[in-house]
């Protein structure tokens, strides 16, 4: 065998190790993915553009080429499966050893020895009465987004108050960067990712002014090792919340409204849900309609419900029970660190 595919075959047999004990992939959270992300990242920022999807087509085009010199050359069926054998073998390295073995780890709960609050409704009255106060608050305050600024803050607060919790730091050279395929992304409502392939956060350039500084740090979040999307919602959350630029502190706000929304409306009786919706501001309101219509002129039906179906799946064939619901999570994860006061939650 080459040797080439005998390293490939080590590292698959690593990643595979990771997913199946917790901790060898501990082991590469803490160790390994921080030297990882830190030099791909670097290699990376020597272009503007995202290198994610450039991976991507070019691991298309591999596997087209390998067909085609395979019928051209008459090399046999048994021939062409161990070639694309070998290059599916790399792209599952190549994305896990980014990335994503960080799946696997421990999760934030049991690393930080954290019971999640059970339901209590006074509890969560309380919480959707503190939440549209600050929401309101905020709409009222917020200005114009000066994103320098904004970039140097979830950077700081990342490498400052994030790595207490067993997640790596943001350096100074990992920026947000832009889908070369945008147009794509909007169509199946993707207002950012994080690219395993090369350690880049991306964000849709299609946002409107209010969803980027929520979204930059979700991605942030990402980028930083969080694997679960209500943990970095909560993370993108926190970091809005603590921000002095109103702007910042409203987009965490108004962002995880629609998650506020659909647990309000699943756990309160239909006139109280009526009576607490009707205690948020007209700007709230108006903003959380119009980003509403503006995604769904964008979104193209049977291609976003063929990528959510691919990524529900995705997501739970890696360790997320809930799917695409996980992002719901959010609205609990805060009322469990808000109400341990756990250091720097709020």
């Amino acid at each position: 065998m080459r040797k080439s595919t005998l390293v490939a075959l080590a590292l698959l047999a690593f990643c595979l190790a990771c997913r199946f004990v917790t901790p060898v992939a501990d082991f590469y959270a803490v160790r390994l993915y921080p030297l990882i992300s830190a030099g791909l990242s670097w290699l990376a920022s020597a272009v503007p553009f995202s290198l994610e999807e450039i991976v991507v087509l070019a691991f298309a085009v591999t596997f087209a080429g390998i067909l085609v010199n395979t019928v051209r050359r008459k090399e046999g069926f048994r021939k062409w499966l161990g070639k694309t054998a070998v290059a599916v073998v790399w792209l599952y390295v190549w994305f896990y050893m980014g990335w994503g073995n960080n799946y696997y780890r421990t999760g934030l709960y049991q690393r930080c020895g954290i019971q999640r609050v059970s339901y209590d409704p006074e509890a969560f009255k309380a919480f959707l009465t503190d939440y549209a106060s600050e929401l309101n608050c905020a709409a009222d305050k917020a200005g114009t987004l000066d994103r320098e600024a904004f970039e140097q803050e979830v950077k700081a607060f990342y490498s400052e108050k994030v790595t207490a919790f067993g997640y790596t730091r943001i350096h100074r050279w990992q920026h947000v960067k832009k889908p070369l395929l945008n147009p794509l992304f909007s169509a199946v409502l993707v207002h950012g990712f994080m690219g395993p392939f090369f350690c880049e956060s991306q964000v849709n350039r299609a946002l409107l002014a209010h969803e980027y500084p929520f979204t930059a740090a979700h991605e942030m979040g990402h980028l930083a090792g969080v694997t679960s999307e209500a943990e970095s919602n909560w993370w993108g959350f926190a970091c809005c919340r603590e921000s002095a630029d109103a702007s910042v502190r409203y987009s965490g706000y108004l962002s995880i409204l629609p998650f506020v929304l659909a647990n309000a409306g699943y756990l309160l009786p239909e006139e109280e849900f009526d009576a607490w919706t009707a205690t948020l501001c007209d700007k709230a309101k108006a903003d959380y309609l119009a980003s509403r219509a503006y995604w769904r002129d964008k979104k193209v039906h049977w291609i976003e419900r063929t990528q959510n179906w691919f990524y529900n799946l995705y997501l739970k064939s890696n360790g997320v029970s809930e799917g695409v619901k996980d992002y719901y999570g959010v609205v609990s994860m805060i009322m469990t660190m808000d109400d341990l006061s756990f250091p720097d939650s709020r």
